[in-house]
């Protein structure tokens, strides 16, 4: 069961992330950004905004970006010949049109909403890092009280909970690039909310013998 609704969630999250480019201009994702930017900024503050920026375009240097077509490699010698040449241009023009064309260049705009949100999502892991922590700890104490209890540990529980994270792991990924703005608090307490819930699923894997 868990597994096929894992494969469900890829499947789902790679044919969404595929048609959005598809049907959404280039100019909305980076009206998105722009509103979410400036969100953060009265959110959390202009210097945390700037820092979230600021990340941003360091991965984004560190990157490469998809519309653009490649450089085209200088010909080895006069010698090579009109035909090679003609070939040469003809790729040329071919990988511009590809490169350049709509779907490539929002793509392109994509990545940088998705990057900006992932970011952000720097800013906060210190306090999810102190949250896995804690549920960690509680799930593995509740598992040993109830083994020292003798109650028995729940399966379907253990099965809806890790249903649930799954399902809460897939909506944050998603997120992450749907064309709309999303509120700074929102990715958080989503991947808080699938911290407690897998913390749950620990705490009923097995019986400890």
């Amino acid at each position: 069961m868990i597994r096929y609704v894992w494969i469900t969630a890829m499947l789902a999250i790679l044919c969404i992330v595929l048609y959005i480019p598809s049907a959404v201009p280039p100019e909305r994702f980076l009206d998105v950004l722009r509103s979410e930017h400036a969100l953060n900024e009265r959110v959390w503050g202009e210097a945390t905004g700037q820092r979230i920026l600021g990340r941003m375009l360091d991965m984004q240097q560190a990157g490469k970006q998809l519309s653009a077509p490649p450089t085209a490699e200088p010909a080895s010698s006069p010698a090579s010949g009109a035909i090679d040449t003609a070939v040469a241009q003809q790729m040329s023009a071919v990988s511009t049109r590809l490169f350049g064309n709509p779907y490539f260049r929002s793509i392109d705009a994509l990545f940088v909403l998705v990057t900006y949100r992932l970011s952000a999502l720097v800013e906060l892991l210190p306090l999810l890092l102190i949250f896995c922590g804690v549920v960690a700890v509680d799930g593995l104490v509740l598992r040993q009280v109830r083994a020292r209890e003798f109650v028995p540990h729940s399966a379907e529980l253990f099965g809806g909970s890790v249903v649930g994270g799954i399902t809460l792991g897939s909506v944050v990924v998603v997120a992450c690039f749907l064309p709309m703005q999303l509120h700074p608090m929102f990715i958080t307490l989503t991947l808080l909310l699938m911290l407690f819930v897998l913390s749950r699923a620990l705490a009923n894997y097995h019986a400890i013998r």
